[in-house]
């Protein structure tokens, strides 16, 4: 889970690498350099979903391609759907409270929160890994994944 503020571009989205398969399906020459399947929902901006994972391509011979399986809701609909506050704002106009958090949750949600933000307060400051605006993230960070040969992935 990786989040921050002033990256160097302003994406919601979740991406999902999954892991290499166990055993090889086809010959190690035609395995070698195959990428994993990864998966993105992008959920702000240009919402959608899309899966590229490899296949073979036609033919007598065993040849792997990269493809890429699409949906976004701008060439499916032929428009966005409207930006976070212009829903919110138009739910509440409606009388929609599906996106809104009841009072029990908020309550039950501070009651969690207060203990941990009652002991931030009065412990002392640690040293915190901060990052440059326009970085995609400190330092830290990279090395955290670096311990075992990962990298970031980065929109």
């Amino acid at each position: 889970l990786r989040t921050g503020k002033r990256l160097p571009r302003r994406v919601t989205e979740i991406a999902i690498q999954f892991k290499s398969v166990p055993h090889l399906l086809f010959a190690q020459e035609v395995s070698e350099g195959m990428e994993p399947n990864f998966l993105e929902m992008r959920l702000q901006p240009d919402e959608g979903i899309n899966l590229k994972f490899a296949v073979k391509q036609p033919g007598q011979t065993i040849r792997l391609r990269d493809v890429k399986m699409d949906f976004y809701y701008k060439t499916a609909f032929g428009g966005a759907p409207g930006e976070a506050y212009e829903t919110l704002l138009l739910d509440a106009m409606r009388g929609d409270s599906t996106l809104f958090n009841r009072k029990d949750e908020v309550e039950l949600a501070w009651s969690l929160m207060t203990p941990i933000l009652e002991y931030w307060q009065n412990s002392p400051s640690p040293n915190f890994p901060n990052y440059a605006a326009g970085a995609w993230g400190p330092r830290a960070a990279d090395n955290l994944l670096a311990r075992d040969g990962r990298t970031w992935y980065e929109p």
